[in-house]
């Protein structure tokens, strides 16, 4: 019996790969998050993670956030640890071990009846997530919004439509 063949690493972004070949690097990343599917920062955690990765192989100390602020932060909530244990473990890591700032949108969470303290502890809810995202570029931050494969994403772009009551 042979050991299991080693599970491939995600690789970068595309935007990632490019901006590392830059001279300069921008003063910070911020991944954004923006889906109509509550699986999509599972499905996107490995990329992230790669991302992440790539940056601090070229600078240790590379500032880099993610943003959400589509259906896919209520994978977030406290009530949803039992559910996703191991997501909240590996975001919770990429705050604690890797200096990440993870944040949810406060505004879109009200829209659902979801109150700021309804989100794990690890989790940063700013009040306005557009907002926040225009605060990083104003500080020199490059915006890379990040998307599920072609076969997950739903073909509406998830400001076009509701996102429904998590």
């Amino acid at each position: 019996m042979s050991a299991p063949e080693p599970v491939p690493e995600e690789a970068a972004s595309d935007a990632i790969v490019q901006l590392l070949q830059r001279d300069e690097l921008p003063t910070g990343v911020v991944f954004e998050l923006i889906e109509n599917d509550r699986a999509a920062l599972s499905a996107l955690l490995p990329e992230i993670r790669a991302n992440i990765a790539q940056l601090r192989e070229r600078d240790p100390d590379f500032p880099i956030a993610v943003v959400s602020h589509g259906a896919e932060q209520f994978s977030l909530a406290r009530g949803e640890t039992s559910t996703h244990p191991g997501l909240h473990r590996d975001v919770e890591a990429l705050v604690r071990d890797e200096g990440v700032n993870v944040e949810v949108c406060g505004t879109f969470a009200e829209w659902r009846g979801i109150e700021p303290d309804a989100f794990a502890g690890f989790v940063e809810v700013t009040a306005n997530a557009p907002d926040r995202l225009d605060d990083y570029r104003s500080r020199g931050y490059e915006v890379i919004r990040l998307r599920p494969s072609l076969l997950d994403a739903p073909d509406q772009d998830p400001w076009q439509f509701d996102f429904g009551t998590p």
